[in-house]
Parts: C-alpha cells; structure tokens; sequence
C-alpha cells in the first residue's frame, strides 16, 4: 500500500489504531463507507486477533513499518 493512501486510510478511522498505525503487518481493508483495522499476522498465527479492539496499546507482534 502507498505511504499516502495509507494515511488516507488511517485518517478514516473513528478510533486510534494505537500500535497498529505503524505496524508493518497492518492490513486496511475498505469499503465505501468504512475503513478497518486488520493484523495481518493473524492468517499464520491463530494467538492473533484477525480485527483486534483498538486503540493496541501492546502487541507481541509489532514490528515498526520499514524497519530492519
């Protein structure tokens, strides 16, 4: 996903995603009206929350976007 539509998609949400915001396993699936927080790591992973309550304030799986 681009940075900019990434954005885009953050600025929809009615909550703060909290760590999830600028985790690389973030997934924002769309509709027209809607905008959601999905973990990515929960399609491998059952210990994951597939749409996780947010704000996520803690997470065994973050890790920072764009990190090494």
């Amino acid at each position: 996903m681009e940075p900019a539509e990434r954005r885009r998609l953050l600025a929809a949400l009615t909550a703060h995603p909290g760590l999830c915001a600028t985790c690389e396993h973030l997934q924002l699936p769309a509709s027209k009206r809607s905008v959601f927080v999905r973990c990515g790591l929960a399609d491998a992973d059952p210990g994951f929350v597939r749409y996780p309550p947010l704000p996520v304030r803690l997470c065994r799986g973050y890790r920072q976007q764009g990190a090494p």
